[in-house]
């Protein structure tokens, strides 16, 4: 979606995407990174997730990445984080130990910078199919060879319901990561139903997906 969307979705206070804890799906389904202390993980679209402490509880070096720069600084006051805050070309960074959150454009992150891993719960579900492309080819220059990406989607009858979030399935994932990355369904689970517009579907599944970048 355009820049303005989301910015008005938080200043609005649409954010049913926003849970205030834990998320499930990467409790269940970090293991299959098998990190090591040190690691680096990057988080795109972010928001204020507080997915991020628990990364960063794991020893990894975690950066996320916002656009509505509020959401970051609700981050870090929602937390009782203090932060260093700096500037770059692209980005404002707001940093606490081993935590680097930077607001801005998510598809103007460094082209030589990459990852140990990727997690992806809430970003290319809310993408149009017209972005979709363009956030992969991010991802692939953006993640090591050898390293994983856990990818949690949404899968239902798109003609039901107007995303985000959007309804993203296995023949999509594999048009856009399969040419560099081998992908295994991890778990499929029926979720909570985030918002009312999630009560209008006959039909949900949250799939997580592990992607390995073999080229």
């Amino acid at each position: 979606m355009e820049a303005k969307y989301w910015i008005s979705a938080w200043d609005e206070g649409r954010t049913g995407f926003h849970r205030g804890a834990f998320n499930e799906r990467l409790l269940n389904n970090f293991s299959a990174f098998n990190p090591q202390k040190g690691q680096s993980i990057l988080v795109p679209l972010c928001g204020k997730t507080k997915d991020l402490l628990w990364l960063g509880g794991q020893g990894l070096k975690v950066h996320g990445v916002e656009l509505y720069e509020k959401a970051v600084q609700e981050f870090f006051s929602d937390n009782n984080l203090s932060f260093n805050k700096d500037q770059d070309q692209h980005f404002t960074n707001y940093t606490h130990e081993n935590i680097l959150l930077s607001a801005g454009d998510f598809f103007k992150l460094s082209e030589g910078k990459t990852y140990d891993f990727i997690y992806d719960r809430a970003a290319l579900v809310a993408l149009p199919e017209s972005m979709r492309r363009d956030y992969a080819n991010v991802i692939k220059r953006s993640l090591k060879k050898g390293g994983k990406c856990l990818l949690v989607v949404y899968e239902y009858d798109q003609s039901r319901m107007s995303g985000p979030p959007f309804s993203i399935d296995l023949n999509e994932i594999r048009s856009l990561y399969e040419d560099q990355f081998s992908i295994k369904l991890l778990e499929t689970a029926t979720p909570d139903r985030e918002g009312p517009k999630f009560s209008t579907l006959d039909f949900l599944k949250e799939n997580v997906y592990v992607l390995e970048k073999i080229r």
